[in-house]
C-alpha cells in the first residue's frame, strides 16, 4: 500500500492493516479494492487458483483421451467429480466457517500442486494409468471446490461492504478471463513440448496460492470455533439459515428454475448444425462470443454499482435473459446467433455478479461458509440438470422448441420471483 512522503496515508485510503470498515474508507470506485493488500493477495491467489483449475481440467482430459481413445473414460471424469463435490460442497461449507479461511485456502491447493507433480513424474516414467487419473481427479475436485467456498467467504473480510459489488466483480471477470487464456497456455506448452510437461505447468502455476492468501493480515477467528455439536448438526443450520432467509431462497431457486429450462452452453455445436450450417468453427466463434459477453455483462455492473435496487438489477437481466432465447430459436445467421449469444452471456454475467454481492452483504460472517456452500450447489445441481434436460429435449423436440420453451420458463421463474419474493424486489443497497 502505498504512503506519502510522511508516512502517513494519502487521503481517501484504508487505514493500516487488511481489515477495514465503511466508516474509515472513502469514496468507493471501481478499482478501489486494489487499493487493499489483502484484497490484492486474494486476487491474486484466486488467479493462480483458478488459472489451475482450468489447466488440470485440460491435462487430465487430453491424457486420458490420448492414452485410451474412449469418449466413455472420458465422460467417467464428469462422473467422478459429481459424485466427489457435493459431498465436499457440505462439509467444505461447515469447515470454512470452523477454521482460518486463508490456510484453508493453501492446504486444498496443496493437494492439487502434490498430485500434479505426482502425475508428471509418473508419466515420465511411463507408468500413468487411467486410475491414477481418476483418483487424482476425486481428490483435486474435492479440495479445490472446498478451496473455492474458503476464497468466497474470505472477500468481505478484506474488502468493505462500500465496494464488495466491485470486488466481486473483480474476481469474476479474473475467472472469465482465465477461461480464455488457459486453453492458450496449455496449446502452446504442448506443442512446443508434450502434454507431459503440462502438468509440471499446472503445478508451477499454482505455486503462487499456496504463499498469497498467508500474507493477507486480518484479526481471523474462526465463527464457528465457539459453537456446540457435530458438524452434521451445523452443516443442518446452514440450510435452516438460507431457508429463513428473505432473499437467499429465492435467489437460488431462480437461478436453479432458469438453469434446468434454459442451459444453452452444452447446444453449441448443436446450434453450429442446426441454425447455422457450420461445423467446429461456428462452434468456436459462438463460444467466444459467450465468455466475451459474460465478461463485458460483469464489467457493465461496476458501470451500475450506484444503482441501489440490486434485487430488481438481478429481475431485470434475467428478464433480457429469457427474451433473447426466443429470437435466438429462429434466426439462422450466424452473426446475429453470436449476438444473441454475446447478450446471453452478459445477461448471466450480471446475475451471476449480483446474486453473489447481495449473498455476502446479506449473509453473518459465522454463516458465510455455509451460504456460499449452497449457493455452489445450487448452482452446480441446476448444471448438470441443465444438461440432461436441454440435450435430451433438443433430441425430442428439436432445438428453436427448447429455446423456445426455455424462455417461457425463464419468464415464469422470473415473474414468480418478483411477485412471491418480495425481499428480492425491495432489496436496497447502500
Amino acid at each position: 500500500m502505498s504512503q506519502s512522503d510522511d508516512g502517513a496515508p494519502p487521503e481517501g485510503s484504508p487505514p493500516a492493516g487488511d481489515q477495514v470498515d465503511d466508516a474509515t474508507w472513502g469514496e468507493a470506485r471501481a478499482w478501489s479494492p486494489f487499493g487493499l493488500d489483502g484484497f490484492r493477495y486474494l486476487w491474486g491467489a484466486a488467479l493462480s487458483w483458478v488459472m489451475t483449475r482450468e489447466l488440470r481440467i485440460l491435462v487430465t482430459s487430453v491424457w486420458l483421451f490420448e492414452e485410451t481413445g474412449s469418449a466413455s473414460q472420458l465422460a467417467l471424469i464428469g462422473a467422478v467429480q459429481l459424485i466427489v463435490q457435493i459431498p465436499a460442497l457440505l462439509w467444505g461449507g461447515t469447515l470454512a466457517d470452523r477454521v482460518d479461511r486463508r490456510r484453508m485456502l493453501v492446504a486444498t491447493q496443496a493437494v492439487s500442486v502434490a498430485l500434479m507433480v505426482l502425475m508428471g513424474i509418473l508419466d515420465v516414467g511411463g507408468q500413468l494409468q487411467p486410475w491414477h487419473i481418476y483418483v487424482a481427479v476425486a481428490a483435486i475436485a474435492s479440495t479445490n471446490i472446498m478451496g473455492s467456498i474458503a476464497h468466497s467467504a474470505l472477500l468481505p473480510s478484506v474488502v468493505p461492504d462500500r465496494c464488495l459489488v466491485q470486488g466481486v466483480v473483480a474476481q469474476t471477470v479474473t475467472q472469465q478471463g482465465t477461461a480464455v487464456a488457459a486453453p492458450l497456455l496449455f496449446a502452446l506448452v504442448a506443442a512446443v513440448m508434450d502434454v507431459t510437461a503440462t502438468f509440471f505447468l499446472t503445478a508451477l502455476v499454482a505455486t503462487p496460492s499456496l504463499v498469497l492468501p498467508l500474507l493477507i493480515r486480518i484479526r481471523f477467528q474462526p465463527p464457528l470455533a465457539r459453537e456446540e455439536g457435530s458438524t452434521l448438526r451445523r452443516t443442518w443450520e446452514g440450510f435452516r439459515f438460507v431457508r429463513r432467509h428473505r432473499l437467499l431462497p429465492g435467489l437460488y431457486i431462480l437461478d436453479v428454475g432458469i438453469t434446468v429450462f434454459s442451459f444453452y452452453r452444452q447446444l453449441f455445436p448443436l446450434f453450429a448444425k442446426e441454425l447455422y450450417g457450420g461445423g467446429a468453427t461456428a462452434t468456436g466463434l459462438l463460444t467466444a462470443a459467450n465468455s466475451f459477453g459474460a465478461i463485458g455483462g460483469t464489467l457493465l455492473v461496476l458501470i451500475l454499482r450506484n444503482y441501489r435496487a440490486k434485487g430488481m438489477l438481478v429481475l431485470y437481466a434475467t428478464i433480457v435473459y429469457a427474451l433473447l432465447l426466443f429470437p435466438l430459436a429462429v434466426v439462422q445467421q450466424l452473426w446475429i446467433g453470436m449476438l444473441l449469444i454475446g447478450g446471453l452471456g452478459a445477461m448471466d454475467g450480471i446475475s451471476v455478479a449480483m446474486r453473489q454481492s447481495i449473498m455476502q452483504l446479506t449473509t453473518p460472517d459465522q454463516m458465510r461458509g455455509r451460504a456460499v456452500a449452497l449457493q455452489v450447489l445450487a448452482a452446480q445441481t441446476a448444471n448438470n440438470i441443465g444438461t440432461l434436460e436441454v440435450g435430451f429435449l433438443a433430441a425430442a423436440a428439436g432445438l428453436s422448441f427448447t429455446l423456445t420453451f426455455g424462455g417461457i420458463a425463464a419468464l415464469v421463474f422470473t415473474i414468480g420471483a418478483w411477485r412471491l419474493v418480495p425481499g428480492i424486489r425491495d432489496y436496497r443497497y447502500p
